[in-house]
Formats: C-alpha cells, sequence, structure tokens
C-alpha cells in the first residue's frame, strides 16, 4: 500500500520529444541494426540513432 502512495507523488516531467537514458546490454549486431536488451525487453535500434547529436564519426562494417 505504502508503495502505491509513493508513486502517485512521482512528477512526472515526460513529454513528447524529452530526452532518456537507458542502460542496457547488446546482445546482437547486425548490419546497421543493434539489439539492446533492456531489463526483459529487446530493443532494435538504428546504429546512428545511438550517436545522433554526437560529434562521433560512426564506422560502420564494409
Amino acid at each position: 500500500m505504502a508503495e502505491n502512495k509513493k508513486d502517485k507523488n512521482v512528477k512526472k516531467d515526460l513529454n513528447i520529444g524529452t530526452n532518456v537514458s537507458l542502460t542496457g546490454l547488446v546482445t546482437a549486431v547486425f548490419d546497421n541494426m543493434v539489439h539492446v536488451q533492456i531489463g526483459a525487453k529487446i530493443v532494435t535500434v538504428n546504429i546512428k540513432d545511438l550517436y545522433a547529436g554526437l560529434n562521433h564519426s560512426i564506422s560502420t562494417p564494409n
């Protein structure tokens, strides 16, 4: 019961376009797609999206 009260008091500042940061385990890399496990879910992400906004060059296999 105490957890339910605590959850209701959490301020929610998430809006569309909000940046979030998650930590996950890379489980596979295929061409330009990366499979990342976050908890029990596996998310497929384009490698270019991982580096979007960074000033790093992307090296991809030929």
